[in-house]
């Protein structure tokens, strides 16, 4: 897993196979103990609200949810309309000049 410190905003988003997919819109660090299997009371009224506050998308769970607090996740700014998405740490195989280069091969 790659250190997410060395991600910035604006960066080029690679696939596996070399292919742009997009730009790095956010980063978040991971935190282990973000989410335990017993839950959090989090100011903002339980973990169920504050993991639907912080992902603005429809199509992550509460277990991927979860897995990308703990672990950190890069949000990617997909190319074309609606194709923004969110990328744990483990997928992110290297940071370079180039951009963030994901161990995955989403088009």
């Amino acid at each position: 897993m790659n250190d997410l410190s060395e991600v910035r905003e604006g960066m080029d988003v690679l696939n596996a196979g070399g292919k742009k997919i997009g730009t790095v819109k956010s980063v978040k660090m991971g935190d282990p103990e973000a989410v335990t299997p017993e839950g959090q009371t989090q100011e903002r009224g339980g973990i169920v609200n504050f993991l639907s506050g912080a992902f603005s998308t429809d199509d992550v769970d509460d277990e991927r949810a979860e897995r990308l607090l703990r672990l950190g996740y890069v949000e990617v700014d997909g190319t074309g309309i609606g194709n923004n998405f969110y990328e744990a740490a483990d997928a992110v195989d290297r940071v370079d000049d180039d951009g963030v280069h994901l161990n995955v091969t989403r088009d």
